[in-house]
């Protein structure tokens, strides 16, 4: 068997290495300057046209003309004949088409462009159908105030509409741990004088069920569950609330309706006393937009109605007060300045760490200069910077406090005898509330800004409802459609008396005792049926 040869070892000498190298260079330097002679294009020669002294040269220019003219003919008489091929395959009928199609997208445009206006009137209407209604059916109507400015969040027209209306009126002063304990007292006794008042804190928190209420000690709070999200107050307004009950002695169960201004948290209210998510909240304005029922327990049932919005005012006076959103304003310049007329400027220096202002132009520049918000030229936007302060006032990033009135001046439609027979019927011990209220995060003065209340607000109900009602019944039509299907197992309720339907727990007992029956029938034509059978059986044996 021959012997298999070693692989050949690739080592080498350097000088032929060096000399392999070298060759390789050179060949690659002689294509590359081959390859520059073949891209090399020479210049085009100039066409000189026809000599002078070529013989018949007029005959051959004319020629040229002639041909060249000829072709501009043709192509015109191409384009000619792909016009009227298209034109013919169009026809008069795509022609009114087309003309009714931009006919339409025009008339569309405008009539979107028209009713813009209009619908941001629907969104900020007043829903006094939807108020009349919930304290016309409720015992005990809740009025949420803002405790950071009460006075701007109440309105004597709706209580006056209430007292008038025979019903029993409680203030609920909600949003308590935005404002200092001390400015919190003084605000609880200049509204009992009045009217009764609870202080609240509604639940921040996020999932839907087993909102929290703090039982923790006074001594044990700490800085961070100052800040926190549990709900203060609700056990005492439930405790109120069943004085009543017991007061006037009341055996079945009681409707509470919860009235204020669109963003003083009544839904929240109701969700805490809930402790669930029943009622949709958020930041946008207005966004609970019909009455809906909630029931607390076999006691209390609660009305939570739409946000009831000034009849007559400005759009900066809207926007302060959180009914208006701030990206509907024209004109945000002034509402941010009406803030900076009712707040101390040395604390909103300190709020934002900016220099002293002496312009409101100049604090809108910091600002926007601080979001990092400029125009064409570096130029910083003003408006973009009274937009931040407006939010920041709105959604409690500014926390501000109001003091109140010194002298308290009694409303026309508050008697004397009003305010003792709500005392009396309602009962609030103070003495429950302090030691509830020393558990609530509160605000130091340190840390807020001082400002002058927006004053109470006047609402025009008579003038707005013939209004509203058209608005609200059109809305209604639409989204009140109740369809009816045939049930094949026929109509379960039909036995039920019509006064039953009205009230949820008579509903379940009637259902209950109407279970019964059907399993008492069952049993019966079961046992029938068995009896049938055993004498079929005896007779087919026989």
């Amino acid at each position: 068997m021959p012997k298999k040869s070693k692989k050949q070892s690739k080592r080498m000498t350097c000088s032929k290495r060096f000399k392999i190298k070298k060759k390789v260079a050179e060949h690659n330097r002689k294509k590359r300057k081959e390859a520059k002679k073949m891209d090399h294009k020479k210049k085009a020669h100039k066409d000189l046209g026809v000599p002078n002294s070529f013989p018949f040269k007029e005959d051959i220019l004319l020629e040229a003309e002639k041909r060249k003219q000829i072709a501009l003919d043709l192509k015109e008489a191409q384009k000619a004949s792909r016009l009227k091929l298209q034109m013919e395959n169009r026809g008069l009928d795509q022609l009114v088409n087309n003309a009714n199609r931009m006919d339409a997208e025009f008339e569309k445009t405008r009539v979107t462009r028209e009713s813009q206006p209009k619908e941001n009137a629907v969104n900020g209407k007043t829903y006094v159908k939807e108020l009349k209604s919930v304290i016309e059916n409720s015992d005990v109507i809740l009025e949420v105030l803002d405790a950071r400015d009460p006075l701007g969040s109440r309105s004597p027209q709706i209580e006056e509409l209430v007292i008038n209306s025979g019903k029993k009126l409680v203030l609920v002063l909600n949003k308590i741990d935005l404002i200092p304990r001390k400015n919190l007292n003084e605000w609880l006794t200049y509204l009992r004088k009045s009217l009764p008042t609870v202080a609240f804190k509604a639940s921040t928190q996020s999932q839907n069920t087993n909102l929290s209420r703090s039982k923790i000690p006074a001594i044990k709070l700490n800085e961070n569950f100052q800040s926190s999200s549990p709900c203060f107050g609700a056990s005492f307004l439930m405790k109120v609330l069943g004085n009543y009950c017991r007061n006037q002695n009341i055996q079945t169960f009681i409707k509470v309706g919860v009235v204020g201004f669109p963003n003083v948290g009544k839904s929240s209210v109701i969700n805490s006393l809930k402790r669930s998510r029943s009622c949709n909240v958020g930041a946008t304005p207005g966004l609970t937009k019909t009455v809906q029922e909630v029931s607390l327990d076999k006691h209390i049932k609660i009305l939570d109605s739409p946000g009831v919005v000034l009849a007559k005012s400005d759009s900066a006076d809207l926007a302060l007060r959180n009914v208006l959103k701030v990206e509907k304003l024209k004109d945000v310049i002034t509402p941010a300045e009406a803030i900076l007329k009712r707040a101390d400027h040395v604390q909103l220096c300190l709020h934002y760490t900016i220099p002293e202002f002496s312009s409101s132009e100049e604090l809108f520049c910091n600002l926007a200069k601080r979001m990092g918000r400029y125009k064409k030229g570096g130029i910083p936007n003003m408006e973009e910077g009274a937009k931040r302060l407006i939010n920041d006032w709105n959604k409690g990033i500014i926390k501000y406090y109001t003091h109140p009135p010194e002298e308290h001046q009694q409303s026309t439609y508050i008697s004397a005898a009003i305010v003792s027979d709500f005392a009396k019927a309602f009962d609030i011990s103070a003495m429950e509330e302090n030691m509830e209220l020393d558990k609530a995060p509160e605000l130091f003065p340190g840390q807020g800004v001082l400002a002058e209340s927006a004053g109470t607000a006047q609402i025009d109900i008579s003038e707005v409802a013939e209004e509203d009602t058209m608005e609200t019944d059109c809305a209604d039509s639409e989204r009140k459609i109740t369809v009816n299907f045939d049930s094949k197992k026929g109509n379960k309720d039909s036995d039920l008396e019509p006064k039953y339907l009205l009230d949820e727990h008579q509903q379940n007992k009637v259902v209950k005792k109407n279970y019964k029956k059907m399993k008492k029938n069952k049993k019966r034509l079961k046992k029938a049926a068995l009896k049938l059978s055993e004498s079929l059986e005896g007779a087919l044996t026989i």
